[in-house]
Order: structure tokens, then C-alpha cells, then sequence
């Protein structure tokens, strides 16, 4: 059997993984700060830490590395660059070179931050232009393990929603969350997206862990939308008071990190290369709220 790492496991993405990933590979997974109560081989790893990331990698010798760790949030990463590339560039780049020395596989979980959202419906061809440090940081890594030449491929993730595996959260749970205790909730009725259910996400990744892909592939849902219409659709299919919902501006808000308008993601050459079902939004809320 072969020997997977996931890095970032104790999160929302890398918790999923680790999850399906222990029926198909001897799995071990990688958490920072956050314990998990979990069975299965934990192991620590900080990315900051160049040696000990070698130290460890070296003695699990894995065959394949999904890389989802990472400083995500957008306000933390423009308030600390230093700190954001630390964790996000420099780590995943010498987890690159490692691959490359040691012949494994690199699954790098990227953003469709990388884009300016000017245009919308993005194709793996089109240029990146990151208007904010966290997006900015990610194509540096992007470039880097491009440049490596190495059996690698890299996963532009869009918005994820659903619900923990072991741990970390989603835009959608903060929803959720809002609507059973009968709280308001405001949504930007004019940023778009092509969100993903983070199950759909988690196949699609472990497919590409198991096939012989390289390259550039974009992990959206198969779905434009702005997150006023996706709460509405959670009203609808989880059985929510969709009067709580209000929908407002974008621009009425003004973070430290400025967030692109439209990074919705074409997915034509994923659904070419892979055989996971991509779901649309519909698809993916039902089967969230199913498995409740």
C-alpha cells in the first residue's frame, strides 16, 4: 500500500482528506498546533521549520504529499506578508524540492485567489494576477513547483463548503450556524464564485493523488454564484427562514485584504482529465444536508 501524507490534516480541507484517504493508502497526517483525537498516524509538522519538515519526510518516505496547509485567511496575510509567505511560499517550496529529491508525488492545494476577478469564469491558461498577499503568495509557490519540474500538480481550490471532519470550518457552517439560532445574516449579493462541497473536493483531490496527472487544475463546483443566492439555496434545502437573509454590496465593506470581484473558475479541463462528478450547488447542499 502506498504511503500518503496530508499536511494541514487538523483543518477543514485536510481533515476530509485524511478521512477518505485511509481506506487507500497507508496515511499519515500532518497537523501544527491543533491536536486531533483522531486514529491514524499524526505527526507534527510546521512549515516554518525547514529542517524538521526534511526530518520528517525522511522518515515516512511517502509516495504521495497533499499539501493543504496554509495561512488562509486573507486579513492575516495582509497584515503579516513576512509570516504569510513563510508558511505559504517558502514551506511549500521546499517541500517541492524534497519531492524532487525523493521522487514523490506533490498535490499543492492552491486558491482561485490567484486571480484579479476582473473577468470571471477562469481557464487554467488564463494569466494570474493576485490583487491581495494571500493569492500573491500562492502563485509564487505555484511558480516554484512549476519550475521544479517535478511530478506535481496543482489544485486551484475555490470557495469550500460543508461541514468539519475533524476540524476548521467553512463559510457555509458560519450560515448554517447563524440560521439555527434564527440570527441575520448578511451576504454579498455582487462577488461571484464556483463554490465546491468539500466531499466533492476531497474525491476530486484524491483521484489526482491516484492517477498520473500533472500540471494545473481547477477545483471549483460547476456553478457561478454569488453567496446572497448560495444562502438562499441553503434556505431552501436545509429548511432555514430565508427572511434572515439580507443581501448587500461587497463595496460596502473594507477589509485590509481587498477581495477580487469575480474569481469563478472554469472547470472544462477537469471534468476532461478527471471522473469525479463535479456537483453543482444544488447537488452539493443536498447531499451536505443529507448526510446530517
Amino acid at each position: 500500500m502506498k504511503k500518503i501524507l496530508i499536511t494541514g490534516a487538523s483543518g477543514f480541507l485536510g481533515g476530509h482528506v485524511y478521512k477518505l484517504a485511509m481506506d487507500r493508502f497507508e496515511t499519515y497526517a500532518g497537523f501544527h498546533d491543533h491536536t486531533i483525537n483522531e486514529k491514524g498516524e499524526w505527526v507534527q509538522l510546521d512549515l516554518a521549520d525547514t529542517e524538521k519538515l526534511s526530518q520528517v519526510i525522511h522518515k515516512i518516505k511517502p509516495d504521495v504529499v497533499v499539501h493543504s496547509a496554509a495561512i488562509s485567511n486573507l486579513d492575516l496575510c495582509e497584515k503579516d506578508p513576512d509570516f504569510a509567505y513563510k508558511i505559504n511560499t517558502t514551506g511549500t517550496l521546499h517541500l517541492a524540492r524534497l519531492a524532487k529529491e525523493m521522487n514523490f508525488r506533490l498535490i499543492f492545494i492552491s486558491t482561485d485567489m490567484v486571480f484579479n476577478g476582473q473577468a470571471g469564469m477562469y481557464k487554467v491558461s488564463d494569466p494570474v494576477s493576485p490583487i491581495a498577499v494571500y493569492g500573491q503568495s500562492k502563485v509564487t509557490a505555484e511558480n516554484g513547483i512549476l519550475d521544479e519540474k517535478i511530478n506535481a500538480v496543482i489544485i486551484r481550490s475555490a470557495l469550500i463548503y460543508g461541514r468539519p471532519a475533524t476540524g476548521g470550518s467553512s463559510f457555509s457552517m458560519w450560515i448554517e450556524n447563524q440560521l439555527f439560532e434564527n440570527k441575520p445574516v448578511s451576504l454579498y449579493h455582487d462577488q461571484f464564485r464556483t463554490p465546491i462541497l468539500v466531499n466533492n473536493l476531497t474525491s476530486l483531490i484524491i483521484e489526482i493523488a491516484e492517477s498520473n496527472i500533472t500540471g494545473i487544475i481547477h477545483g471549483g463546483g460547476s456553478e457561478r454564484i454569488d453567496r446572497y443566492h448560495f444562502g438562499l439555496k441553503m434556505c431552501e434545502l436545509g429548511g432555514f427562514d430565508s427572511s434572515l437573509l439580507s443581501a448587500i454590496s461587497m463595496h460596502e465593506h473594507n477589509p485590509p485584504a481587498p477581495r477580487p470581484q469575480d474569481v469563478s473558475l472554469d472547470i472544462a479541463k477537469t471534468i476532461q482529465q478527471c471522473k469525479t462528478p463535479i456537483l453543482n450547488v444544488d447537488a452539493g447542499l443536498s447531499e451536505m444536508f443529507k448526510a446530517n
